[in-house]
């Protein structure tokens, strides 16, 4: 990934970023074909499911009766009704236009007029909701959209341990919020791959943190993953010494780490986190060629022998950073928006310096070597 040869050859084309034509050759090559983030276990009750569209498909999660989460079409197998809109549901899954229920493993089991049916009285399993391979790790629930490829362990590499990692102690939603970005879901990845626009965008945010280390080489990129990447940087010394002088009062949590890290996990997610307090999670949507829906929540972990003055210095810090979320969110959205207006009148491919882009790099190799392969022959043990 370091010469500039490997990373001229996998660069996108400005087109790539908003004609109509490229986003059908994804909907058709890309995302059908990998494992795409549909939301989190937490929030998956016994009774309750939940609404998400993944790239144009519209899904129902929800948990069966073993506990293991389902993927379902969000289409009635009756009339085709819309079964329900985004979000989270409770009780179980009911059709809006003729009452149709359908149980936890989207068998229809609630039928008015049932006599009419008989066909599906006889076997209701055949008219049960067209289902997608769905899969957890830890508190991560991911669906693949075709029914062939590789399992999700086999995807995720060692973001898998990651992953499972972080759902330690993972204990609910502290923040969440839901916005749109006027901008190609690919330039809103990258944005949040690389710091090197931090000075320029966020001089008023990350530019006043005291946080994070101010060495010139404090970041350190993993870029060994064919399609993901993370990036750590080494918290303050500071910062580390204030948090364990915390300690007696704050107490301890599962997974504490002395760094700022940001994973991706692609094609639509991103994990944050510093020192394992909290973790940040965004789900990226593309709605257009132009339009990204970002889904951002954050995460709390469970806190063992912390005093009620503990935790009222918790519930600052995370309230501090809840404020500084949505500032940042605000001040990416903003450049978004300005480079997909750029894009759009560009004819060159972009520059990528090397070193400080490189998790750019990245993503654009991984992008482009699957929307040119046989998506159903990926083998994680490639070479990158």
């Amino acid at each position: 990934m370091n010469t500039s040869t490997e990373s001229l050859s996998y660069r996108i084309h400005p087109r790539a970023y908003w004609s109509p034509e490229q986003r059908t050759q994804e909907l058709l090559h890309l995302f059908p074909h990998v494992w795409l983030f549909a939301g989190l276990m937490l929030e998956l009750q016994e009774k309750m499911h939940y609404g998400v569209r993944l790239g144009e498909t519209e899904l129902l999660l929800q948990r069966d009766a073993q506990g293991n989460p389902r993927a379902f079409l969000n289409v009635c197998s009756h009339r085709h009704a819309k079964l329900c809109e985004p979000g989270l549901h409770k009780g179980p899954v009911r059709c809006p236009y003729h009452s149709w229920v359908f149980d936890r493993q989207g068998i229809p089991t609630g039928i008015p007029q049932k006599k009419a049916f008989p066909m599906v009285m006889a076997d209701p399993e055949k008219f049960r909701l067209k289902e997608f391979p769905c899969a957890a790790v830890g508190q991560f629930i991911f669906v693949r959209l075709s029914p062939q490829g590789p399992s999700l362990q086999e995807y995720l590499g060692n973001q898998y341990d990651f992953l499972e990692h972080a759902s330690l102690g993972m204990n609910g939603v502290l923040d969440e919020f839901q916005e749109d970005v006027a901008a190609n879901w690919k330039i809103v990845i990258e944005n949040s791959l690389e710091g090197y626009h931090i000075p320029a965008v966020h001089n008023r945010t990350f530019g006043q943190i005291d946080g994070m280390s101010r060495e010139e080489q404090a970041p350190t990129f993993f870029l060994d993953d064919p399609l993901h990447s993370h990036l750590e940087h080494s918290a303050n010394s500071d910062w580390v010494t204030r948090f364990a002088r915390m300690g007696k009062k704050i107490g301890q949590w599962p997974w504490r780490f002395e760094h700022y890290t940001h994973h991706l996990i692609f094609p639509n997610l991103t994990v944050t986190s510093f020192m394992g307090y909290s973790f940040h999670i965004q789900r990226f949507d593309p709605i257009s060629t132009n339009r990204t829906h970002v889904h951002s929540r954050t995460l709390g972990v469970h806190f063992t022998n912390a005093t009620e003055v503990g935790c009222k210095m918790m519930e600052r810090i995370h309230a501090d950073g809840h404020s500084f979320t949505r500032k940042v969110f605000i001040e990416d959205g903003d450049i978004c928006g300005k480079i997909q207006k750029g894009v759009e009148q560009a004819t060159q491919y972009a520059v990528l310096g090397q070193g400080i882009e490189d998790r750019v790099a990245h993503f654009q190799k991984s992008y482009q070597s699957l929307m040119t392969r046989e998506p159903t022959k990926y083998s994680h043990t490639e070479n990158n």
